[in-house]
């Protein structure tokens, strides 16, 4: 259905969904003024020191891998300090109700309106998605880049132009976007002369090209971000063979959408590849086939299989048959109404276990929980034994998550903020400063604690410890402080 075809109501109604969801995302950024995560942290922090005429320092203990996009907004956003970091989320969040529309788009184009509204909803209420946008992961901009792209191209096929934007710059985000332009210049080739074909290569080529650059002028290794992630899943035991591929596929998709709703979506699948009209199925099919086939060489090219972000493209593909089959179920007639009755009470009766089990405050809590950590963190990093003992050598923290923030917080040099979980952490000399973490929830929180990150490095036992011959200075909520001068 395109746009010309569709009634005036269902073309109001799109409009203002659309107004409405960017509404709410606003609200909900202005309401929890949470950090960006880990990594988008750090493209802040090497930001900063591309402004600073620096190198941006890839390499450090438990960095994440770049991605030079975010890297690049991070380095337009740096100079604005806190604001610019809540930019960032901001870019998330609304990155997120991009990827609601499109997501809605792609299904409208392929199974009808209700379908793709199906979807849409179904997105929403997937909790890992919404989190993914309030701490500004880069798999959210990268995945409404896809879906875009999708829309777009599903809208007019073998459109280029734009297409080839969003996936270059998707591409600079992920490297799966790699893959997913290599596929969409096959599906052009065959129809493109040469000057065409050649037109293609190029744009195929461009964010690998791109990426080995920023690589290059970074760290002079054009091949780091691979080499270096490999490393690091290796050292963290994260990689994976090809016999555990489906289930590292299975508990990725079981995080993201529950076991209930995958099976839902495998039997939309086969009710569209059942069904007279497959065609209509082409681009959700794509997007799953080549979802899986980017989540596999990830896996085992050694990056992670511990990851559910990196399978957001199949989960979406298959939200996407999960609304065609929901919608198909709930066409008049098609059923005897005793039994169309049992379905509605069936899926009714899942919706009331799901919300059961999810209380509002577990999302309200948790992001509460990161707002008020790093509100303290803060207070404590501008208190005056910190700021005094830093004179003396770098702060040391517990674990490595949590350098950034505090680089972030401090303005300070990777010198400056060592984690205590480093094997290296000598060699940065002795701190000024060591913050311990209090409270059991924080000690354990797999995003700051430093008994969520066993395997990291040195003992977490260690590195909650504080070292001889320093003076307790005080404590914050969240935060033990010791010195030594």
């Amino acid at each position: 259905m395109d746009a010309d075809s569709r009634p005036a109501w269902l073309s109001r109604a799109e409009l203002a969904a659309l107004a409405a969801m960017v509404v709410v995302a606003f609200a909900a950024w202005l309401a929890f003024a949470v950090q960006p995560t880990y990594d988008s942290l750090y493209s802040l922090v090497w930001g900063r020191e591309v402004l600073e005429g620096s190198a941006p320092g890839f390499a450090g203990f438990g960095a994440p891998t770049q991605h030079p996009l975010w890297v690049a907004l991070g380095t337009l956003l740096a100079p604005l300090g806190h604001a610019g970091a809540r930019a960032m989320t901001l870019v998330a969040v609304l990155s997120f109700v991009v990827l609601l529309g499109a997501t809605y788009r792609v299904g409208r184009a392929a199974f009808g309106p209700l379908a793709g509204a199906l979807a849409a909803v179904l997105l929403l209420t997937r909790l890992n998605f919404g989190f993914y946008a309030a701490f500004a992961f880069v798999d959210m901009p990268f995945a409404a880049l896809i879906m875009s792209a999708a829309a777009l191209e599903v809208a007019k096929p073998r459109r280029g132009g734009v297409v080839w934007v969003l996936l270059v710059l998707s591409g600079l985000l992920r490297p799966e976007g790699w893959v997913l332009a290599g596929a969409y210049g096959l599906w052009l080739w065959r129809e493109a002369d040469g000057a065409a074909r050649a037109r293609i290569v190029a744009w195929v080529v461009l964010a690998p090209l791109l990426w080995a650059l920023s690589d290059l002028v970074a760290t002079g290794d054009p091949l780091f971000s691979w080499t270096y992630t490999t490393g690091e899943a290796g050292r963290l035991g994260r990689q994976r063979t090809w016999d555990e591929v489906p289930g590292a596929l299975w508990s990725a998709l079981r995080e993201l959408l529950k076991a209930p709703l995958v099976l839902v979506g495998v039997a939309g699948l086969a009710l569209a590849l059942a069904g007279r009209d497959r065609r209509r199925a082409a681009m959700p099919l794509a997007l799953l086939v080549l979802g899986v086939a980017t989540f596999t060489v990830v896996v085992l090219g050694g990056v992670s299989g511990q990851v559910p972000r990196y399978a957001v493209i199949a989960g979406i593909a298959l939200l996407l048959f999960a609304g065609h089959l929901v919608a198909w179920v709930l066409r008049p007639g098609l059923l005897p109404r005793a039994a169309w009755v049992a379905v509605v009470a069936l899926m009714l009766g899942g919706a009331a276990w799901t919300a059961s089990r999810l209380h509002p405050k577990s999302v309200t809590n948790l992001l509460g929980f990161r707002e008020d950590v790093e509100r303290d963190l803060a207070r404590v990093l501008g208190d005056e034994p910190v700021r005094s003992a830093r004179r003396c050598g770098p702060v040391a923290v517990p674990t490595h998550k949590l350098v950034p923030v505090v680089r972030w917080e401090l303005d300070a040099s990777a010198d400056d903020v060592v984690a205590r979980n480093d094997p290296d952490a000598a060699s940065y000399g002795r701190p000024g400063a060591v913050l311990l973490e209090r409270t059991k929830r924080l000690v354990h929180d797999p995003g700051y604690g430093a008994f969520g990150q066993q395997g990291a490095g040195n003992s977490p036992v260690s590195a909650q410890q504080p070292p001889p011959g320093y003076e307790h200075r005080g404590h914050s909520r969240f935060f033990e402080i010791y010195t030594r001068c």
